[in-house]
């Protein structure tokens, strides 16, 4: 199961999506997340220092070098080989791959290391040896741009990450559009940070996905909380509101699967 993660900067996704990851892994899922963020917060969120995790913009040249080798039979040995070499796993089993931020300055395009990203999550799914990741989940940068790029093609499921704002609710929009347009027919509108039940319809009707498709995850101060003091929520507050929604986010998922 492939899932991406949308939204404009600041909704929330890399604390819904790291908290969803810790989820499903402790329930003896295989998972697999992409970073796509130039800000690139996802690993040390996951407990990975940032230091310690390889980046797909700071080791292009040699990832293209692999790439080239990419046909024949031997293919999803060395796509998977790619994925593994260059991500770090963390305590709860979880493997992390960094795409990076634009390595220097005049060089302002990060279309060929999403590129990559797109490539490598071909080796997702399972070859003849049966081994597989049960779910992978690409944490992507601020705003529509990206699926713009196609990247979340063929993807099972888009997580639409919105404030109870109007402007959130814009590039929520636009968001849904352009994914619809790639064939992405599973589009969840995740509320984040409301304060009322009242935002699921009117939040629902701003964007344009259905209330039966639309989770809400209260605003919660324990997740401001668990940031400052550099823990994963899961553990800091296992019975805090934001996690009891975005357990219920994680068993919509795999009911709709």
């Amino acid at each position: 199961m492939k899932i991406i993660a949308t939204g404009k900067g600041g909704v929330g996704k890399t604390t819904t999506i790291s908290t969803l990851a810790t989820m499903l892994s402790r329930e003896g899922m295989k998972i697999l997340v992409f970073d796509t963020d130039p800000s690139m917060n996802l690993a040390m969120t996951l407990g990975l220092p940032y230091l310690e995790v390889p980046t797909i913009t700071g080791n292009k040249e040699e990832i293209n070098e692999e790439l080239d080798d990419l046909d024949g039979d031997g293919a999803f040995a060395i796509g998977r080989g790619i994925l593994e070499n260059y991500s770090r796993v963390n305590g709860d089993g979880i493997r992390v791959i960094v795409m990076g931020a634009i390595p220097d300055e005049g060089n302002g395009c990060l279309c060929s290391a999403i590129s990559i990203v797109k490539i490598l999550l071909n080796y997702v799914d399972s070859d003849d040896s049966g081994e597989s990741y049960d779910v992978a989940i690409v944490d992507s940068q601020a705003g529509p741009e990206i699926l713009g790029r196609g990247l979340a093609r063929d993807f099972d499921f888009n997580l639409v990450l919105t404030e109870p704002t109007p402007k959130s609710a814009e590039v929520s929009r636009q968001v849904v559009a352009l994914a619809r347009n790639l064939g992405v027919e599973n589009n969840i509108l995740v509320i984040n940070k409301s304060e009322t039940s009242d935002d699921v319809q009117r939040m629902s009707a701003l964007v344009g996905i259905a209330m039966d498709d639309s989770v809400r995850i209260r605003y919660d101060h324990s997740v401001i909380e668990a940031d400052r003091g550099s823990e994963c929520l899961l553990d800091a507050y296992p019975d805090s509101a934001a996690v009891s929604d975005i357990a219920c986010l994680k068993d919509k998922i795999l009911a709709g699967e």
